[in-house]
């Protein structure tokens, strides 16, 4: 008679839980424990990494099997509180839905490989924008120290002068094999004489010097305005600072 009360008791809380209606027995456990209740679904699935699979809905119940990573599964079912019912050899399975992705091993790997990729374009994109900004203030600061020199020029009647890069001759020699390999190293500004004399590339006055010092299309001051490296001499090995200014003299 006790026992029939309290069975009593609990079809009453259970009918007041459904909203006063009448509840299926198998409806009992989804609405005291919602957690226990899924989605039903058919959708394959793969296990991220290494995991373990429990055969209950609670991961402090029942049995577990280790399942490695990259395992194809198949999802049964979805809860509201993170837990995914699986199937996998033929039995059913729960995991932490947080475990699984919809992503092939082989989508996966793609996909890392291309953002590391994407990373990497990055990277050298940025490395090569700092590059230029520190060769644009590098120029700047030459291009300065070249505007603001105010000792000897260099002319016909001078010869030598002392520059603000050190000791200045000047030669006068055709210089299309020079502007040919300049062209070859991706110099494309226009070869041309200035009303001074000096032969010019672009903006900058062409000079010859000790590439070992001075790389060949490298900035360097000179008396005559900002020069930049197209040729080397024999001077070069007696005197490593000395520019040979490219003049029409």
């Amino acid at each position: 008679m006790i026992k029939k009360a309290i069975q009593g008791a609990a079809g009453a809380c259970l009918m007041f839980l459904a909203g006063s209606m009448p509840v299926a027995a198998a409806e009992h456990k989804s609405l005291l424990f919602p957690q226990y209740h899924f989605e039903d679904m058919n959708k394959t699935v793969w296990v991220e990494s290494t995991t373990s699979f429990s055969d209950h809905p609670s991961n402090n119940l029942g049995e577990t099997v280790l399942v490695s990573g990259n395992t194809k599964v198949k999802l049964t079912g979805e809860s509201g509180t993170g837990t995914a019912r699986l199937e996998y050899q033929g039995k059913t399975w729960y995991a932490d839905e947080n475990t699984l992705t919809d992503k092939s091993p082989e989508q996966r790997k793609k996909e890392t490989e291309e953002a590391k990729k994407k990373a990497e374009a990055e990277k050298k994109k940025r490395q090569e924008e700092e590059q230029r900004a520190k060769e644009e203030a590098a120029k700047k600061k030459e291009a300065e120290q070249a505007a603001s020199w105010n000792g000897p020029v260099l002319s016909p009647s001078a010869g030598v002068v002392q520059g603000p890069s050190g000791r200045e001759t000047y030669y006068n020699l055709d210089m299309s094999g020079v502007v040919s390999i300049m062209r070859g190293m991706g110099n494309n500004d226009p070869y041309w004489v200035r009303g001074d004399g000096a032969k010019m590339l672009g903006d900058y006055v062409m000079v010859a010097a000790n590439f070992g010092l001075r790389p060949r299309g490298s900035l360097v001051p000179t008396s005559m305005g900002m020069g930049i490296v197209c040729d080397t001499g024999g001077f070069a090995a007696a005197n490593p600072t000395q520019l040979d200014i490219a003049t029409a003299w």
